[in-house]
C-alpha cells in the first residue's frame, strides 16, 4: 500500500479544515495525473458526440423528415438531459465517488450513440440523444472531482485547462473526422464506430480510476460524508450570489461554442461559400483556440494570482472578435480562420469560472459547486441552439445576413459577460477581495 500523509489545510478564503493528501512518491502523482487525464479523455469523447451532428445536418433532416427548427430541437435533447442533471451529478460524485459514476456515465453515452445510429424513428433518435446528454453530464464534473481528491490545490486551474483542451480536441474531431468518415461510409456507420470506442473507454475507466488515495483516506472521506448535511450545503451553494454571477459569466463566455461552433457554425460558413470540409475546419479553429487558450488562461491566472482580471480581459476581447466576425464582409480564408481561432482563444478564459467555484467551496462539496456552475454554463446551449434554428426557420430564404441576425445572441452575450465581470469579487486564495 502506498503511504500517504494526511494534513489539514487552512487558508483565509476557506475558513474550514480540509483533508489534503501529501504525496510522498512520484509514482502516486503520476497515477493521479493518469486518472485525471483518462477522465479528460471521456470528456473529449462526449464532446465529440455532442458536436458530431453539426456535419450531418442534411442527412438527419432527410432521415427524420424534419426542418431546421426540428433539427435544432433534436440536437438540443442532449441539453435537456445535461442541464437538469448537473446538480444531481455533483451530489452523486461527492457521495459515491468518481469511479462508479464515470463508468456508468460513459456506458450511457455509448448506448445512447448506438441507439441514435440504429433508430429510424424520431422518438428513438431523441431518446438516444437524451442518453448521450445524460452520460455527458458527469464528464467535466468527474475530472475536476478527481483533481480535487488527488492533486494539490495549485494544480486545479491547470487541470481545468488541460481537461478543456481535451474536450476541444474531441470537438474538433467531431467536425473534421466525422465529415471524413461520413464521406467514406455513412453517418450511421460512423456513429456505430463511435459507440464501440465508448464501450472500450468504459472498461478503462472502471479499471484505472480510483476514488481515494488509500484505505485510510477512504475511511476519512466516508466519515466526513456522514457528518455532512448535504441539503444544507446545497442550499448554501445555491444562495451564494457570487456563484450565480460567476456561472452566468461562464454561460455567456461559452456562447461561441454552444450557440455557434458546436452546431450552427458549419452551416453559417457554408452559406458564406465554404465547402463542408472547409467549414468544418473553420469550426474546429474555434475549438482549437478554446483548447489551447484554456491552459494558458489557467497558468496566467495562477501567475498573476487573480481570477477576475483574466475573466474580464477574455470577455472584452472575445466580444470584440465576435462583433468583427459577424459584421465583416467575406474575407480571405486564412484571416477568417485566424478570427475564429481568436474567438475561441479569448472565450476560453471561461474555464476560470470553475476555479472561482473551487476557490470558494468546501472540499466535500467541490463536485456540487462545480456542477452548479456547469449547470448555469450549459443553459446557453439548452436555450440558444434551438432558438437560432427557430429564427432561421422563420426566414423565407436562409442567407448570410439571416444567419448574422440569428447569431447576434453571441456578441450580445459576450458584451454582457464583460459587464458582469465588474461585479465579480476576486476569489484567488492569496488575493481575496474583502
Amino acid at each position: 500500500m502506498t503511504t500517504t500523509a494526511i494534513s489539514m489545510e487552512h487558508d483565509l478564503n476557506r475558513p474550514h479544515m480540509r483533508i489534503v493528501p501529501l504525496y510522498a512518491q512520484d509514482s502516486v502523482q503520476w497515477q493521479a495525473f493518469l486518472m485525471c487525464v483518462l477522465a479528460g479523455v471521456f470528456y473529449c469523447y462526449e464532446y465529440y458526440l455532442r458536436v458530431a451532428p453539426s456535419v450531418i445536418q442534411p442527412q438527419l433532416m432527410e432521415a427524420f423528415n424534419i426542418s431546421q427548427g426540428g433539427l435544432g430541437t433534436l440536437v438540443a435533447y442532449y441539453y435537456l438531459a445535461y442541464v437538469p442533471l448537473q446538480l444531481p451529478a455533483g451530489l452523486m460524485m461527492d457521495y459515491w465517488g468518481p469511479r462508479r459514476v464515470l463508468t456508468v456515465a460513459c456506458l450511457c453515452c455509448a448506448l445512447g450513440t448506438y441507439l441514435f445510429a440504429f433508430s429510424d424513428a424520431l422518438v428513438l433518435a431523441k431518446a438516444g440523444r437524451f442518453m448521450v446528454g445524460f452520460g455527458s453530464a458527469f464528464a467535466y464534473v468527474g475530472v475536476l472531482k478527481l483533481a480535487n481528491i488527488w492533486l494539490p490545490h495549485r494544480y486545479f486551474a491547470m487541470m481545468a485547462g488541460i481537461c478543456t483542451a481535451l474536450g476541444m480536441f474531441g470537438a474538433m474531431s467531431g467536425g473534421i473526422v466525422m465529415a471524413k468518415f461520413v464521406a467514406l461510409s455513412s453517418w450511421q456507420q460512423s456513429l456505430y464506430g463511435s459507440a464501440i470506442i465508448g464501450f472500450l473507454l468504459t472498461a478503462a475507466l472502471w479499471l484505472i480510476v480510483r476514488d481515494k488515495s488509500d484505505r485510510e483516506f477512504r475511511n476519512i472521506g466516508r466519515a466526513s460524508h456522514k457528518g455532512l448535511n448535504i441539503w444544507t450545503e446545497l442550499w448554501a451553494v445555491i444562495k451564494t450570489s457570487q456563484l450565480w454571477i460567476n456561472g452566468v459569466i461562464g454561460c455567456l463566455l461559452f456562447l461561441p461554442l454552444t450557440a455557434f461552433a458546436e452546431f450552427w457554425s458549419v452551416s453559417y460558413l457554408e452559406v458564406q461559400g465554404l465547402s463542408k470540409q472547409s467549414a468544418a475546419l473553420g469550426a474546429s479553429c474555434v475549438f482549437l483556440g478554446f483548447g489551447l487558450g484554456g491552459p494558458i488562461w489557467g497558468r496566467t491566472s495562477d501567475f498573476i494570482k487573480s481570477r477576475r482580471k483574466p475573466l474580464m480581459a477574455g470577455a472584452i476581447c472575445s466580444s470584440a472578435v465576435a462583433v468583427y466576425l459577424l459584421d465583416a464582409q467575406p474575407v480571405e480564408l486564412m484571416l477568417l480562420y485566424t478570427t475564429l481561432f481568436a474567438l475561441g482563444f479569448f472565450a476560453s478564459a471561461q474555464i476560470l469560472v470553475f476555479a472561482v467555484g473551487e476557490d470558494t467551496c468546501k472540499p466535500e462539496m467541490s463536485a456540487t459547486t462545480v456542477a452548479f456552475t456547469n449547470l448555469l454554463v450549459m443553459l446557453g446551449g439548452f436555450l440558444l441552439q434551438p432558438l437560432v434554428g427557430i429564427l432561421l426557420e422563420r426566414m423565407p430564404v436562409v442567407t448570410v445576413d439571416g444567419f448574422r441576425l440569428a447569431l447576434l445572441v453571441m456578441p450580445i452575450g459576450l458584451i454582457l459577460a464583460a459587464v458582469l465581470t465588474f461585479f465579480l469579487r476576486e476569489s484567488y486564495p492569496e488575493n481575496i477581495d474583502r
